[in-house]
């Protein structure tokens, strides 16, 4: 089964607050964090169910190399991934819970 990625919208602010703050440390931290969460993307379309749920069926991956989670939900009736966040390791998942 191939499953399709949809992002919530707030992950697109999450993204660009991460590469923000690596920006001012090295400039090429952005890049490599980038390729991070689409390495990560492809472990998680590979096997969707393959890691373990944090919270109300929200799955998390570590990203490598970086101390974020990319948090997730399968909808396996539309064959979707919904990414709800990509955030901190340190974080609290509960306040994303709502997205």
């Amino acid at each position: 089964m191939s499953y399709s990625f949809v992002n919530s919208p707030a992950v697109r602010t999450d993204i660009i607050e991460a590469v923000d703050y690596y920006k001012k440390i090295n400039p090429e931290y952005p890049k490599q964090f980038l390729f991070r969460i689409r390495e990560a993307k492809a472990y998680i379309a590979h096997s969707p169910f393959g890691f373990q749920i944090k919270y109300k069926q929200v799955r998390t991956l570590l990203l490598k190399k970086f101390p974020y989670h990319i948090h997730y939900l399968v909808d396996e009736t539309k064959e979707v991934i919904v990414i709800i966040a990509i955030i901190h390791a340190y974080k609290n998942p509960k306040d994303y819970s709502n997205r």
